[in-house]
């Protein structure tokens, strides 16, 4: 598929790597991942390695290559699945194509996925020598029942390891991926999560609602009535305790489940949540360049295929986005963050006002108490935020 070029001054741009790879799937994970597969853990591993991660990084070196010439990012980011299952000589292969592709110089934000489990000294002095400043660390709980529940492969000391391990090899931007809205959690365990974040002190705290996706093996294990959805009810009353919580110690809340110390807030997803161009690579990763957007397939097969051989197809057709489209979707997108969107600054951006897009809906919202829109800029309420997909789904 040709790449559209970039805006004679693009603005500033992402690149995401998508590694999809992981020891195991976790009971809840729709993303497109790989789990290492049966047998002596040994044995998967060194056939996994072997058979799959050698092509993957060969595929992936040639995507990187086709990147257009004038693509420029401002920030990296390596995610997945598990970038930190690679080994260390395969994770330094990644590295190697990022470095020989992409001018390191000029991007303000370099970060990596890494999980309790698969992070030592090793990995963890690795990553900060290839340049990582911002490694994101996905503990979820630091409850060792939950953990077992969601079929996490650590424990809580391996993830306050972790930490201390990021720490000694110099990360100074640290975030923590935690989950709330679980089967069998309770406020307790909002509190002892809140404990070990005053503790340990991250920079940065994304927490997340579980959502059970259909495929999942929690969707699958709920509908069989082997596990009970939280009601709407608690799971709201636990973002409130994790929303006071935070702001109690002290982060900023910079958009509806991500908390920041100052300075620290993720550039590589506010460049998403400002309709910002992005490319993404590696089986299942999306892409966005001036309105049209397309994504890789989620098949490693495929992905392979298509750049080690010249066989096949591996992208799905691209979309070309009218401006209304685009526009609508730059909005909903904006809303995320606490503090808006301005509207003079998003007709500048899109050609549209607040009105043209949202219409009579505009004046409803503000009535209710969901939105405020006073001095120009529109931004939703507290009590809106945990259901504001049914507000987004109005307008797109």
């Amino acid at each position: 598929m040709p790449i559209p070029p970039l805006n004679p001054e693009p603005s500033p741009a992402g690149l995401y790597l998508h590694i999809p790879f992981c020891v195991k799937r976790c009971l809840y994970c729709d993303f497109y991942v790989l789990p290492l597969g049966d047998g002596p853990p040994s044995k998967r591993l060194r056939e996994f390695r072997n058979l799959k991660h050698h092509r993957f990084l060969q595929a992936l070196d040639h995507e990187l290559t086709s990147l257009p010439s004038d693509f420029q990012p401002r920030t990296v980011y390596i995610g997945g699945g598990t970038p930190t299952e690679l080994s260390p000589d395969a994770l330094r292969r990644l590295f190697d194509s990022v470095h020989r592709h992409i001018d390191l110089s000029q991007v303000t934000e370099f970060s990596c996925e890494a999980n309790p489990g698969t992070l030592d000294t090793e990995m963890a002095d690795l990553l900060a020598a290839q340049g990582v400043d911002r490694v994101s660390l996905g503990v979820q709980s630091f409850i060792d029942p939950v953990l077992e529940s969601l079929g996490r492969i650590h424990n809580r000391d391996e993830a306050v390891q972790g930490v201390h391990l990021l720490r000694a090899a110099g990360i100074q931007n640290l975030s923590i991926d935690l989950l709330f809205g679980l089967p069998q959690s309770g406020p307790r365990d909002i509190q002892d999560n809140l404990a070990r974040i005053r503790e340990l002190n991250p920079e940065h705290v994304s927490w997340y609602s579980l959502e059970f996706e259909p495929g999942t093996s929690f969707t699958d294990m709920r509908d069989r009535g082997f596990l009970q959805e939280p009601d709407q009810e608690t799971v709201a009353e636990e973002y409130t305790q994790i929303r006071e919580g935070l702001l109690d110690q002290g982060y900023h809340q910079y958009e509806l489940f991500s908390f920041t110390r100052p300075g620290f807030a993720c550039a590589h997803n506010l460049n998403y949540w400002r309709g910002g161009d992005y490319y993404g690579c590696g089986p299942s990763a999306h892409s966005h360049l001036t309105g049209v957007r397309w994504s890789n397939l989620p098949d490693l097969t495929a992905y392979v295929q298509h750049h080690c051989d010249q066989q096949g197809n591996c992208v799905s057709e691209p979309e070309t986005l009218s401006t209304l489209q685009r526009a609508r979707e730059t909005l909903m997108i904006a809303l995320r963050q606490t503090e808006g969107v301005c509207e003079p600054d998003f007709i500048r951006q899109s050609g549209y006002s607040f009105h043209d897009l949202l219409g009579p809906s505009l004046y409803l919202w503000q009535d209710a108490g969901w939105v405020d829109f006073n001095s120009g800029c529109l931004k939703l309420l507290p009590p809106t935020y945990l259901v504001s997909d049914s507000l987004f789904r109005e307008f797109v």
